[in-house]
């Protein structure tokens, strides 16, 4: 890790605490109450393989440190970085005030879309997302927001730009896209104590303005990394040129009682091209876990939370996934990919975790690169291993 690729977000870190400085009286910043946070996910990886070589070996999957924390009554803050093996990146840095009945968001932050996506890396059920859910949302982006949640129904919407880091890589103008996320998340029965069984229900939609014709490239992992740190990529569309603008829309359910829990996902994208054809790409998944112990994957209205073991013997859990991702329309192949994946996972506290999953993926109808007359590449079923010991503060 060199000084010139950390120096960006050192000073960004330094524009935000200028920020603060300016935007609030001293009286007000006199007694910030600040916690140091991070997490450390260690991973190690074994591939059966098929046409392609995969690397087995450790991989440094997540090493995240930050702060957050009040400011005053009203507002709170969070600047966090995260060092893998592909290198370092800003995760959140954001600020967020009271304001009404709901929050104002302020800064880098994830776009709302997607129930996996969403879901806090410390919490989600398997190693990897699924690949839609990594190949459709935009992740994290500037931007400003507001949200409101209640016991049943909550709602964000977003205005947002570029991500951290890529202010270089647009010729004009930076994109600017709009966000909008609902969810209706009902008890299903009188009693409404933590483990009482709910429905979740989600809908989201994201369009994409890129202001001048922009290239995008749309491609993943098959749900597991290897030992090569970036890891091995089977799904690619190598670059969609000239694309004007985007829109993205989300489904989603869930549904949880007592230590059962199960979610459904559908993600879509439709591009706009200058005189080009215009594909459209999708995926989903379906996935369900239990709790062995007995006791309940946390929920808050719009997402689930973790695990939290009941005695000093930890918690054991199984989980179950499939998932389909299409990247074949409009004359690209990228790939249609259909895996089924297996976890277990224990949790020695509420903060340690250990992880196992098998990934059985099945990867067909590609072309070099996923562009029109390329080469076409073979059939791929690999097998992947993978364990994971995860702490996080």
């Amino acid at each position: 890790m060199t000084t010139r690729r950390i120096a960006p977000y050192l000073s960004t870190t330094a524009l935000l605490g200028a920020g603060l400085a300016v935007a609030f009286p001293y009286e007000a910043l006199a007694n910030p109450e600040f916690d140091i946070r991070g997490r450390l996910q260690m991973d190690y990886h074994m591939i059966d393989e098929d046409e392609t070589d995969f690397v087995d070996g450790f991989n440094n999957r997540r090493a995240r440190l930050g702060m957050d924390g009040s400011i005053d009554e009203h507002w709170d803050g969070r600047v966090e970085i995260n060092v893998a093996e592909g290198g370092v990146s800003a995760a959140d840095f954001r600020l967020r005030r009271s304001l009404g009945p709901g929050r104002l968001w302020l800064g880098q932050y994830k776009v709302p879309q997607g129930l996996n996506q969403l879901t806090s890396s410390n919490n989600y059920t398997f190693m990897e997302r699924s690949s839609v859910s990594n190949i459709i949302p935009d992740s994290r982006r500037i931007g400003i927001a507001y949200e409101q949640t209640g016991d049943e129904l909550g709602f964000k919407t977003m205005f947002f730009g570029r991500s951290l880091g890529d202010g270089g890589e647009y010729d004009g103008d930076q994109p600017k896209g709009y966000a909008v996320r609902g969810v209706y998340a009902p008890f299903l029965t009188a009693s409404r104590h933590n483990e009482a069984p709910r429905l979740h229900l989600g809908a989201s939609l994201v369009y994409e303005d890129q202001d001048e014709p922009h290239e995008l490239g749309f491609s993943d992992r098959p749900e597991l990394r290897d030992g090569d740190g970036g890891g091995t990529r089977l799904l690619e569309v190598d670059g969609v040129s000239d694309v004007t603008d985007t829109t993205k829309l989300g489904l989603e359910a869930a549904y949880i009682a007592g230590p059962l829990s199960a979610e459904a996902e559908y993600l879509t994208v439709s591009m706009n091209r200058d005189n080009s054809d215009e594909p459209t790409f999708s995926g989903w998944h379906v996935q369900g876990s239990y709790v062995l112990t007995g006791e309940s994957r946390t929920y808050s209205t719009g997402g689930f939370g973790g695990v939290t073991p009941s005695g000093s013997g930890g918690a054991w859990e199984l989980a179950a996934r499939y998932s389909h991702m299409d990247l074949n329309d409009s004359g690209f192949e990228g790939g249609e990919q259909n895996n089924v994946t297996l976890g277990i996972n224990y949790y020695a506290s509420s903060n340690l975790r250990f992880m196992g999953n098998v990934v059985f993926a099945d990867v067909k109808d590609r072309r070099e690169d996923g562009l029109p007359g390329r080469d076409v590449l073979p059939d791929e079923s690999p097998t992947l291993v993978g364990f994971r010991a995860q702490y996080n503060w």
